[in-house]
Protein backbone atom coordinates (compact mmCIF):
# COMPACT_ATOMS: atom_id res chain seq x y z
CA UNK A 1 0.00 0.00 0.00
CA UNK A 2 1.00 3.21 -0.89
CA UNK A 3 -0.04 4.44 2.60
CA UNK A 4 1.73 2.74 4.41
CA UNK A 5 4.06 4.73 7.26
CA UNK A 6 7.57 4.29 7.78
CA UNK A 7 6.82 5.13 11.68
CA UNK A 8 4.43 1.67 11.90
CA UNK A 9 7.09 -0.45 9.79
CA UNK A 10 9.75 0.36 11.96
CA UNK A 11 7.37 -0.89 14.95
CA UNK A 12 6.93 -4.66 13.02
CA UNK A 13 9.01 -6.83 15.04
CA UNK A 14 10.18 -10.31 13.33
CA UNK A 15 11.23 -12.73 16.01
CA UNK A 16 13.31 -15.57 16.08
CA UNK A 17 11.88 -19.15 16.40
CA UNK A 18 12.72 -21.94 18.58
CA UNK A 19 16.75 -23.20 17.43
CA UNK A 20 16.97 -25.54 15.31
CA UNK A 21 19.19 -29.00 16.02
CA UNK A 22 22.82 -27.91 14.94
CA UNK A 23 23.61 -28.81 11.31
CA UNK A 24 20.22 -28.02 10.18
CA UNK A 25 20.54 -24.04 10.97
CA UNK A 26 20.21 -21.64 8.30
CA UNK A 27 20.06 -17.85 7.99
CA UNK A 28 17.49 -16.09 6.06
CA UNK A 29 16.16 -12.61 5.63
CA UNK A 30 13.02 -10.74 5.11
CA UNK A 31 11.75 -7.26 4.47
CA UNK A 32 8.83 -6.17 6.80
CA UNK A 33 7.65 -3.36 4.32
CA UNK A 34 7.37 -5.72 1.37
CA UNK A 35 5.34 -8.33 4.01
CA UNK A 36 3.06 -6.70 4.66
CA UNK A 37 2.48 -4.49 1.40
CA UNK A 38 2.11 -7.73 -0.72
CA UNK A 39 -0.25 -9.41 1.59
CA UNK A 40 -3.35 -10.22 0.01
CA UNK A 41 -4.92 -8.49 3.06
CA UNK A 42 -3.38 -5.29 2.22
CA UNK A 43 -4.28 -5.32 -1.34
CA UNK A 44 -7.30 -6.32 -0.61
CA UNK A 45 -7.95 -3.31 2.18
CA UNK A 46 -6.42 -0.92 -0.85
CA UNK A 47 -8.81 -1.50 -3.47
CA UNK A 48 -11.88 -1.17 -0.82
CA UNK A 49 -10.64 1.65 -0.08
CA UNK A 50 -10.47 3.53 -2.97
CA UNK A 51 -13.91 2.98 -3.60
CA UNK A 52 -15.64 3.18 0.04
CA UNK A 53 -13.06 6.52 0.16
CA UNK A 54 -13.44 7.63 -3.14
CA UNK A 55 -14.31 11.46 -1.79
CA UNK A 56 -10.98 11.83 0.24
CA UNK A 57 -9.35 9.93 -2.63
CA UNK A 58 -10.55 12.46 -4.98
CA UNK A 59 -10.39 15.39 -2.68
CA UNK A 60 -6.92 14.83 -2.00
CA UNK A 61 -5.96 14.43 -4.96
CA UNK A 62 -7.69 17.72 -6.11
CA UNK A 63 -5.93 20.09 -4.27
CA UNK A 64 -2.66 18.90 -4.48
CA UNK A 65 -2.93 19.42 -7.82
CA UNK A 66 -3.89 23.24 -7.47
CA UNK A 67 -1.43 23.78 -4.88
CA UNK A 68 1.34 22.07 -7.02
CA UNK A 69 0.15 24.59 -9.51
CA UNK A 70 0.37 27.71 -7.37
CA UNK A 71 3.94 26.64 -6.26
CA UNK A 72 4.94 26.27 -9.39
CA UNK A 73 3.51 29.46 -10.13
CA UNK A 74 6.00 31.33 -7.72
CA UNK A 75 8.86 29.50 -8.28
CA UNK A 76 8.95 30.10 -12.18
CA UNK A 77 8.14 34.15 -10.94
CA UNK A 78 10.99 33.98 -8.35
CA UNK A 79 13.64 32.47 -10.99
CA UNK A 80 12.03 35.14 -13.27
CA UNK A 81 12.87 37.85 -11.25
CA UNK A 82 16.07 36.70 -10.21
CA UNK A 83 17.50 36.24 -13.74
CA UNK A 84 16.52 39.66 -14.46
CA UNK A 85 18.05 41.30 -11.60
CA UNK A 86 20.42 39.38 -9.64
CA UNK A 87 20.81 41.93 -7.14
CA UNK A 88 17.48 42.45 -6.78
CA UNK A 89 17.08 43.20 -3.13
CA UNK A 90 13.61 41.62 -2.74
CA UNK A 91 14.78 38.30 -4.17
CA UNK A 92 15.64 36.75 0.01
CA UNK A 93 11.60 37.94 0.84
CA UNK A 94 10.68 36.17 -2.32
CA UNK A 95 12.91 32.72 -1.62
CA UNK A 96 11.19 32.72 1.74
CA UNK A 97 7.79 33.32 0.67
CA UNK A 98 8.32 30.02 -1.75
CA UNK A 99 9.07 27.70 1.20
CA UNK A 100 6.43 29.19 3.37
CA UNK A 101 4.02 27.86 0.57
CA UNK A 102 5.74 25.35 -0.13
CA UNK A 103 5.41 24.00 4.00
CA UNK A 104 1.97 25.44 4.18
CA UNK A 105 0.94 23.14 1.48
CA UNK A 106 2.80 19.66 2.78
CA UNK A 107 0.48 20.72 6.07
CA UNK A 108 -2.73 21.10 4.07
CA UNK A 109 -1.92 18.06 2.63
CA UNK A 110 -1.26 15.76 5.39
CA UNK A 111 -4.04 17.27 7.50
CA UNK A 112 -6.38 16.58 4.58
CA UNK A 113 -4.85 12.61 4.41
CA UNK A 114 -5.54 12.03 8.07
CA UNK A 115 -8.59 10.39 7.87
CA UNK A 116 -7.13 7.84 4.88
CA UNK A 117 -4.05 7.46 7.20
CA UNK A 118 -6.48 6.20 10.02
CA UNK A 119 -7.82 3.73 8.15
CA UNK A 120 -4.63 2.39 6.86
CA UNK A 121 -3.02 2.30 10.31
CA UNK A 122 -6.00 0.16 11.20
CA UNK A 123 -5.28 -2.07 8.61
CA UNK A 124 -1.64 -2.69 8.81
CA UNK A 125 -2.43 -3.44 12.99
CA UNK A 126 -5.05 -6.03 12.02
CA UNK A 127 -2.25 -7.66 9.68
CA UNK A 128 0.28 -7.24 11.93
CA UNK A 129 -0.88 -9.00 15.21
CA UNK A 130 -0.64 -12.12 12.69
CA UNK A 131 3.08 -11.51 11.64
CA UNK A 132 4.81 -12.87 14.06
CA UNK A 133 2.74 -16.58 13.87
CA UNK A 134 3.43 -15.93 9.73
CA UNK A 135 7.04 -15.25 10.36
CA UNK A 136 7.57 -18.52 13.08
CA UNK A 137 5.80 -20.97 10.68
CA UNK A 138 7.94 -20.17 7.24
CA UNK A 139 10.86 -20.06 9.50
CA UNK A 140 10.13 -23.77 11.11
CA UNK A 141 9.15 -24.72 7.03
CA UNK A 142 12.47 -23.43 6.06
CA UNK A 143 14.42 -24.78 8.92
CA UNK A 144 15.49 -20.95 9.43
CA UNK A 145 17.53 -20.38 13.22
CA UNK A 146 17.48 -16.68 12.92
CA UNK A 147 16.01 -14.09 10.68
CA UNK A 148 17.05 -10.45 9.75
CA UNK A 149 16.10 -7.75 8.30
CA UNK A 150 17.15 -6.92 4.53
CA UNK A 151 18.73 -3.76 5.89
CA UNK A 152 21.17 -6.04 7.83
CA UNK A 153 22.22 -8.02 5.08
CA UNK A 154 25.84 -7.26 3.03
CA UNK A 155 26.07 -9.84 1.10
CA UNK A 156 23.20 -12.99 0.50
CA UNK A 157 22.78 -15.92 -1.27
CA UNK A 158 20.41 -17.28 -3.56
CA UNK A 159 17.25 -18.96 -1.37
CA UNK A 160 18.02 -16.76 2.10
CA UNK A 161 15.11 -14.65 1.54
CA UNK A 162 12.21 -15.23 2.89
CA UNK A 163 9.48 -12.47 2.77
CA UNK A 164 7.73 -14.50 0.04
CA UNK A 165 6.92 -17.48 2.46
CA UNK A 166 6.33 -15.03 5.02
CA UNK A 167 3.48 -13.59 2.80
CA UNK A 168 2.27 -16.94 1.86
CA UNK A 169 2.19 -17.87 5.63
CA UNK A 170 0.49 -14.40 6.26
CA UNK A 171 -1.98 -14.57 3.59
CA UNK A 172 -3.72 -17.98 5.12
CA UNK A 173 -3.77 -16.30 8.30
CA UNK A 174 -5.46 -13.18 7.56
CA UNK A 175 -6.76 -13.26 4.19
CA UNK A 176 -8.86 -10.09 4.83
CA UNK A 177 -9.61 -7.56 7.24
CA UNK A 178 -11.53 -4.58 8.20
CA UNK A 179 -11.50 -1.09 6.68
CA UNK A 180 -13.80 1.13 8.76
CA UNK A 181 -12.06 1.11 12.58
CA UNK A 182 -14.54 1.17 15.45
CA UNK A 183 -15.33 4.76 16.61
CA UNK A 184 -12.75 4.42 19.40
CA UNK A 185 -10.01 2.95 18.44
CA UNK A 186 -6.79 4.33 18.14
CA UNK A 187 -3.55 2.88 16.71
CA UNK A 188 -2.06 0.19 19.26
CA UNK A 189 -5.50 -0.73 20.72
CA UNK A 190 -6.12 -3.51 18.34
CA UNK A 191 -4.88 -6.45 20.66
CA UNK A 192 -6.36 -4.87 23.33
CA UNK A 193 -9.96 -4.74 22.27
CA UNK A 194 -12.70 -7.21 23.77
CA UNK A 195 -13.97 -9.95 21.73
CA UNK A 196 -17.02 -9.26 20.21
CA UNK A 197 -18.83 -6.69 17.30
CA UNK A 198 -17.99 -3.15 17.65
CA UNK A 199 -19.71 0.05 16.74
CA UNK A 200 -17.98 1.17 13.36
CA UNK A 201 -16.70 4.92 12.92
CA UNK A 202 -19.13 6.12 10.03
CA UNK A 203 -16.95 8.00 7.39
CA UNK A 204 -17.16 11.32 7.23
CA UNK A 205 -17.56 12.69 4.14
CA UNK A 206 -15.43 15.70 3.04
CA UNK A 207 -16.48 18.95 2.80
CA UNK A 208 -15.77 21.12 -0.85
CA UNK A 209 -13.68 24.34 -1.05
Amino acid sequence: MKTITKAFLAASALTLAPIAPAGAQTVAYSDVQQVLSLSQAAKTADQQMRVTYKAFYDQLESRSRVLQAELNAAVVKFQADQKANPNNPTLAAQAKAVQDKQRAAQEELAKLSEPLERVNAYVLEQIDTRLDAAVSTAMAKKKVALLLRREAIIKNTPGTDLTQDIVAELNLLVPNVSITPPADWQPGQQQARPAGPQPAAPAQQPQGR
